[in-house]
């Protein structure tokens, strides 16, 4: 029996496909194939996908939206899952607060469209964010204006451990910081995250998104394939070190004379030098050379070494 066979065995028969070109699932749109492929449109799929990767001894990648990620391989021989996992519900109800419990393959800017209309509090400076629920719980994803994690009021959550088992984890568990969750570490797949969301009048809420939204338009590209900011912000004690007036990256790589630097389909962003472009049909090794070269001159100019924060296979 061939191992797609084998995978459909635990999936479902006709639900695995072979060498799939993953583009449209990336938001750079580089090119890579899957071996196999599969859609996880429940609870019960992702477990399952992950005991079979497990029992069948095929590495396994889970994707969102494909945002944050860049996938350099021509060919990846493992299991991609897509994360298709649509589902919230109110759980509790605390005073001026609910509890609101959200699936992994919840999309963000539907997320947060949603609980604005509800009078939910707790999302709104992140509207703009693409991705689901899952990669912004990963990657604790950030805001500036104000200072804000998509972790902030994260309760409790259901993950698989690397074992195919599910168990409930408090909030502690994450040891979130800058751009930071454990599930960076320990690559277990988040299910379900449970938030404290507050009260709040829709229209204020609209208001707060809309001024948070204009911000993030103004400052970053738009409507182009990108991964979103590519490197890390260097730490604090990198910044006074080196006498700098802020921690970004993007700075770093401004200052460096890198806007619009291009290396074959892919250039830095005129507009936020944090942000590689991607114009279309790009080799992923023009992609690394332009990776290498905005670390070399960054390096040259401060001392200083970028790291990457978005997640490179």
């Amino acid at each position: 029996m061939s191992k797609k066979n084998d995978l459909e065995a635990y999936l479902g028969k006709d639900r695995v496909k072979e060498k799939v070109n993953l583009a449209p699932y990336l938001t750079m749109k580089t090119k890579t194939i899957a071996r196999y492929f599969f859609q996880a449109r429940t609870r019960e799929d992702l477990i399952a996908a992950k005991k079979a990767s497990l029992l069948l001894n095929i590495p396994l990648i889970l994707i969102g939206v494909g945002s944050n990620l860049i996938i350099v391989k021509n060919k990846l021989d493992f299991l991609v899952v897509v994360n298709k996992y649509i589902h919230k519900e109110i759980i509790g109800r605390e005073g001026d607060s609910v509890m609101l419990s959200v699936s992994s393959g919840y999309p963000v800017g539907k997320l947060i469209q949603e609980t604005i209309n509800e009078g939910l509090s707790g999302f709104e400076y992140h509207l703009g964010l693409p991705g689901t629920v899952g990669g912004a719980v990963f990657m604790n994803s950030k805001w500036t204006k104000p200072v804000s994690s998509f972790g902030d009021n994260l309760i409790y959550a259901f993950v698989i451990d690397n074992k195919g088992e599910v168990k409930r984890v408090e909030r502690e568990y994450f040891q979130f910081s800058y751009g930071f969750s454990i599930l960076q570490k320990t690559r277990e797949i988040l299910l379900e995250a449970v938030f404290k969301m507050r009260k709040s009048d829709p229209p204020i809420l609209k208001e707060t998104a809309a001024d948070s939204l204009k911000y993030r338009r103004l400052t970053q590209p738009t409507g182009i394939y990108t991964s979103g900011c590519f490197f890390k912000n260097i730490t604090l004690l990198e910044k006074e070190k080196h006498g700098l007036p802020t921690t970004s990256a993007g700075y770093l790589i401004d200052k460096s004379g890198l806007k619009g630097l291009r290396v074959g389909n892919f250039y830095v962003s005129p507009k936020h030098a944090n942000f590689i472009v991607h114009e279309g049909e790009g080799e992923t090794a023009d992609l690394l050379k332009l990776v290498k070269l905005i670390k070399k001159k960054v390096k040259e100019k401060f001392g200083i070494d970028l790291q990457e924060e978005v997640i490179v296979i």
